[in-house]
């Protein structure tokens, strides 16, 4: 709920009425002085002096006074930014609100105000059993939730807000477009080595992939683990083979491509391998892992890593020598609030670096979405149990109750919003970056 907020001058701009204000949630310090100083006649709202941790919020009104509609909220790691809105009548009002989410107990508070409600876009439940190919024909081309997933182990968007899961037993990466159709867009649903050479990627067979990675634009790189390879899917549909490792890959899931295609990482248990283009090829850090997951690069350039076998998340350094960030080795359960150095992460394997500097965690033994802030600090973000647990659909994502089940992975897409990747059984479920109306 907004406080009163502070009214501004309205502009008028061909037409359309822009009522600035400057408004803050109760729970925390208002930013100085933090107010939009701009709206242009391309629609784009500037504010200054918002937190350099937070999240804030736009909201649009047709009427004065009337009701008040959550339009977009987005992180914010600088006090000044620009952003465009959409103007759908001729007679708006815009305000736009801030929340700091630094690492303190009100900054967890406050992220999780921020996000609303849980949903299942892809998977319907029915499969469950290793090594089975659930895929089916009719389901090309259908609702995503009416298909039988195989083994999911990751899913990422592109910015148009397009999903692509790796879907390991059915050797296939699938797309769920923004009507949640769903779509193969690599592999034949065979096992096989498909050929290196541009070919559709419909027509490649891959082996077991169980790594991914997706560029804005759409670009998608797999971990094709059972062929030992990294294979590219160029947003024209075309696969070529960018990484073949000669020595085989075992136990991928972790995979990370820099957006300029100049340096890789991924996953190759017990090993990090780094992969920088002409065909060079490293071990970043050898032997010392016992069962690697999911790794990352954030924002600060640090490479983060998952060991689901050790119950840990390390930092690696450059030098490939590493340095433990969360866990204690134990399989506790989490202790929320705890700090995360001594706190059990039963199977940690998914990780995601936020824009605040703060990590999201997912657990399969475990079976929940961790936050690890910035302050070494870790909370339970959304809670389940092993087994087919799958409720929650429909309503706010941190109500009481278990809603996950055996996590793989977790990611955010370019709109904030939370993809998780979880269960035997197969599902992708997303939490709105959409703020409740009070």
């Amino acid at each position: 709920m907004l406080v009163q907020p502070l009214i501004k001058p309205i502009e008028v701009l061909r037409g359309i009425k822009v009522l600035l204000l400057l408004g803050v949630f109760p729970t925390q310090c208002q930013a100085s002085d933090f107010r939009i100083s701009s709206f242009d006649r391309s629609n784009v709202l500037a504010w200054v002096n918002a937190f350099t941790n937070g999240i804030s919020t736009i909201e649009r009104s047709d009427r004065l006074p009337g009701n008040w509609t959550t339009i977009q909220n987005f992180y914010t790691t600088n006090g000044s930014g620009r952003i465009r809105v959409s103007t759908l009548t001729s007679n708006c009002y815009f305000r736009l609100a801030t929340v700091d989410v630094s690492p303190t107990f009100q900054g967890f508070s406050n992220l999780v105000a921020s996000y609303g409600i849980l949903r299942t876009v892809a998977g319907n439940g029915t499969g469950g059993v290793d090594a089975v190919n659930y895929w089916q024909p009719v389901y090309e081309g259908g609702p995503a939730t009416n298909a039988a997933l195989s083994r999911p182990h990751f899913a990422m968007t592109d910015n148009g807000g397009n999903i692509f899961i790796v879907d390991k037993d059915s050797h296939s990466v699938l797309k769920v477009t923004t009507d949640g159709i769903i779509h193969t867009v690599a592999g034949t649903h065979t096992p096989g080595n498909g050929p290196d050479s541009p070919t559709s990627g419909t027509e490649v067979q891959l082996n077991a992939p169980n790594g991914l990675w997706v560029r804005g634009d759409g670009t998608v790189y797999v971990l094709d683990t059972g062929n030992g390879k990294i294979r590219r899917l160029g947003t024209n549909g075309v696969m070529t083979t960018l990484v073949a490792d000669g020595n085989g890959i075992t136990g991928g899931r972790g995979l990370w491509v820099r957006d300029d295609e100049g340096l890789a990482y991924y996953s190759d248990n017990p090993d990090v391998k780094k992969w920088v283009p002409g065909g060079s090829l490293s071990t970043l850090n050898s032997k010392s892992f016992v069962d690697l997951g999911n790794l990352v690069v954030d924002s600060a350039n640090n490479l983060i890593v998952t060991d689901r076998g050790a119950n840990r998340v390390y930092r690696l350094n450059s030098d490939g020598s590493r340095d433990p960030i969360a866990g204690d080795g134990t399989i506790n359960n989490v202790v929320d609030g705890a700090i995360a150095l001594n706190t059990g992460l039963y199977g940690v394997r998914g990780v995601w670096a936020l824009p605040n500097r703060g990590y999201l965690l997912a657990t399969h033994e475990g079976s929940q979405i961790l936050y690890l802030d910035a302050g070494g600090v870790i909370h339970v973000f959304v809670d389940g149990a092993r087994g087919n647990i799958h409720a929650g659909d429909g309503d706010y994502f941190y109500s009481p109750g278990l809603k996950v089940s055996e996590v793989r992975s977790v990611s955010l897409d370019s709109q904030g919003n939370v993809l998780i990747t979880e269960s035997d059984y197969g599902y992708v479920r997303r939490i709105d970056f959409q703020r409740l109306t009070p």
